[in-house]
């Protein structure tokens, strides 16, 4: 039983361990959390997870969370314009059907009502702070409740532990600098880490200062529906994350993290500059304001309590506010020329605050044939949703008056509660790893002045994993898994209210009745690990019912107009497989020392099972290869990169409204960065990306459009653009 035994120690430094990193212990093989909430070998967890590390990042000149995964197989991040990035997707779902968390701090639903002067994400992350961003493929609502519909992305920023020396007292400064061609930005990051005694302190500081990005300089710069160039904003950001941790003693550690974050963006939207859209009424001086803020702060207590009930314990409380407000400028001619407005400001704000409360145990459990790894555990979140929408008229024969808007959906509260229980347990001398997880959580939401047409709703879920490892030799290992997701419905999926103030059109109604969605999903694998590399291999399969879709209740509802709602009425599959390398070329092949390469495949296909039609959010086929070099001093190197994707056209899109999707094309990108340290503590960094200046499209930005739409350059990805960085260590 000594493996077993080892097991048990190696567990016991984890948790006693601090400050120390996972690296610091498993020096064998990777360490992830996402896949179990515990720090495990990925070789013992029964589930795809994809790790991109502060190094990646850095590696890759990633400025953004769609840069830093962006080479991962079967994950990407949608969003392109004056609102930028959505949200996830993991495997052909998107946006908040991927559970996203930062420090264990869930963040908020994105909210987009459709129209083109409000929308709020909530992926605006420094990837200057980040350390680690793991990637759970397939559903994990067992650990992670509501959301985890499609996986989860877990996010953890940089901790003091991170950047000092393992023990004793140390400081850490830096700073960083850098310039973006793709947006014409420029970068600036200081951090300093310090620990003195039991003591340890961390303050990071980012300000960006640039444009927009671009897109394919073929586009026409002209002004218009067929504007081929993005709109020309200024943006600036600025993140400021600070943490303390102090060690009481052994047993206890406390921790405190604030973050504040703020984005702005003044602009003109030239896309819309003299769109006419009926007689007459013609849009003029086109431009927006937006500002997206975002706070936190979070108290944690570690407790190495080795008792009965628990070995390790850490619970957290969180504060969590984000703001999105956006002011849209536009002109229309005045009667009796047209019922225009003339000139106004259409303010779109919404604002998300959240209390959080997070606990975790931890048990280590050794029998006489088994070892096991129980965690439980509970969450409770509440969050106020709040839009305030206003129309002021600045000038014209309305100047000086202003009219309250009412918003897309009715100012709200929700809470959100689960509990769950896991086992992480080892078999025949740790050749067999079975994990087990149930979880239930309870969701309720009700608006603040609730009435008949908008009650309170309520819902439940009850899902649970079952996943398994067998280590067939010390280098080959197969795993399989089942596991359940849930997506509780959203404020604007309940409360979503609209209608037309003419005389015909839509009206939309709310449907607070709508029950979660909900997932299951199959995976199997293989992984192979040698002192050359490793192979991993999985194909998945994932059922989905109770999809929320929009649905026509008639086409009168007796004032002429049509009657929509949403309804859980839709079922969909999606399955594929995926492929994913690093191999050390000189270990394989004798090639020179330092030489390696990173490849990857991912394969998915997607159905609506009530009408055959593929999906749209599922992407075509797509590979990844990657040379790269670096010096044994790791004084110099750099990598070779070429992304290839298929292109989707035709039955790939769903073309369920009658009209066919354009065509997204194919493409093969290639990339070049490389690093130099000419000293010991200076670091200098440069990439080309899209060297041979390849005009494309990501299939994400093309969803919805036809072959008629308008200023279609104007959704392409940057041609050539280049970045520098230069990182000094003091």
């Amino acid at each position: 039983m000594t493996i077993k035994k080892n097991k048990l120690a190696i567990l016991v430094g984890l948790l006693c361990a601090g400050t120390a990193s996972a690296q610091d212990v498993y020096t064998f093989d990777e360490v992830v959390v996402s896949a179990t909430r515990s720090e495990q070998n990925i070789s013992d967890v029964a589930a795809s997870v994809d790790v991109v590390n502060s190094e990646t990042i850095e590696e890759n000149l990633a400025q953004d969370l769609e840069q830093a995964i962006a080479n991962e197989p079967g994950v990407s991040m949608p969003g392109t314009g004056r609102f930028g990035n959505s949200g996830f997707n993991i495997r052909g779902l998107s946006d908040n059907y991927v559970k996203t968390m930062v420090d264990g701090v869930e963040q908020p639903s994105s909210f987009n009502p459709g129209a083109d002067v409000m929308r709020k994400y909530n992926n605006n992350v420094e990837t200057d702070t980040l350390q680690r961003v793991e990637i759970s493929k397939g559903p994990a609502s067992s650990l992670y409740g509501s959301d985890a519909l499609a996986g989860a992305v877990i996010i953890r920023t940089k901790n003091p532990g991170d950047l000092l020396v393992a023990e004793g007292d140390d400081t850490y400064a830096s700073v960083k600098g850098g310039y973006y061609s793709a947006d014409e930005s420029y970068k600036a990051t200081a951090t300093l880490a310090n620990r003195t005694g039991d003591l340890e302190t961390l303050l990071i500081f980012t300000h960006r200062d640039g444009h927009e990005t671009a897109t394919h300089g073929s586009g026409a710069d002209i002004e218009g529906r067929e504007r081929g160039q993005a709109d020309p904003f200024d943006i600036n950001s600025d993140n400021l994350l600070l943490k303390a941790f102090y060690q009481l003693n052994d047993a206890h550690r406390i921790g405190l993290t604030g973050e504040i974050y703020n984005r702005e963006a003044d602009g003109l939207v030239l896309s819309n500059e003299g769109y006419e859209i009926m007689p007459g009424f013609v849009y003029t001086r086109n431009s927006a304001s937006d500002e997206d803020k975002r706070k936190r702060v979070t108290f944690e207590h570690e407790w190495q309590a080795n008792t009965v009930a628990f070995d390790h314990l850490k619970w957290q409380v969180t504060a969590l506010e984000s703001e999105s407000n956006h002011n849209t400028f536009d002109e229309t001619p005045e009667p009796p020329t047209s019922f225009g407005h003339g000139y106004r400001q259409r303010m779109r704000n919404g604002v998300d605050k959240s209390a959080q409360f997070d606990a975790q145990f931890d048990k280590a459990i050794e029998l006489e044939n088994s070892f096991h790894e129980i965690s439980y555990g509970v969450n409770y979140i509440t969050n106020e949703f709040d839009l305030d929408y206003r129309d002021y008229y600045l000038e014209g024969y309305k100047a000086g008056t202003s009219v309250d808007k009412t918003g897309e959906v009715p100012n709200a509260e929700s809470v959100k509660w689960g509990i769950f229980v896991q086992d992480q347990a080892f078999f025949l001398e740790e050749r067999l790893v079975v994990n087990a997880g149930l979880r239930y959580d309870k969701f309720t939401a009700e608006p603040k002045q609730a009435s008949e047409d908008n009650p309170k709703s309520k819902s439940d879920a009850l899902t649970a994993k079952l996943g398994a490892v067998y280590h067939w030799t010390e280098s080959l290992s197969s795993y399989g898994n089942i596991s359940q997701g849930y997506k509780a419905p959203t404020l604007q999926d309940l409360y979503y209210f609209y209608e037309t103030d003419a005389a015909s059109g839509a009206v939309f109604e709310a449907n607070p009745n709508l029950k979660p969605e909900e997932s299951i999903g199959y995976e199997t694998g293989l992984r192979f690990t040698q002192d050359f590399g490793r192979i991993e291999f999985s194909v998945y399969y994932n059922d989905y019912k109770n999809f929320i879709e929009t649905h026509k209740l008639a086409d009168d509802n007796g004032q002429g107009k049509e009657l929509w709602t949403k309804e859980n009425i839709s079922k969909a599959e999606i399955y594929g497989a995926e492929l994913k390398t690093h191999l050390a070329l000189d270990v394989l092949f004798g090639a020179p020392t330092g030489l390696y390469s990173d490849m990857s495949v991912a394969y998915t296909q997607g159905e609506d099972k009530e009408n055959g039609e593929a999906l749209d959010t599922v992407a075509p086929l797509s590979g990844y290869f990657a040379l790269g070099y670096a010096d044994v001093e790791n004084t110099y190197g750099g990598k070779l990169s070429v992304k290839a994707v298929a292109g989707k056209s035709g039955s790939d899109w769903s073309n369920s409204n009658g009209t066919e999707n354009v065509g997204a094309p194919g493409y093969a990108v290639t990339d070049l960065t490389a690093f130099y340290r000419p000293l010991t503590d200076l670091t200098l960094r440069a990439g080309l990306f899209n060297a041979f200046d390849k005009k494309y499209w990501d299939y994400n930005d093309l969803i919805g459009a036809e072959s008629t739409t308008e200023g279609l350059d104007r959704r392409t990805q940057p041609g050539r653009n280049w970045g520098i960085e230069a990182e000094y260590v003091f």
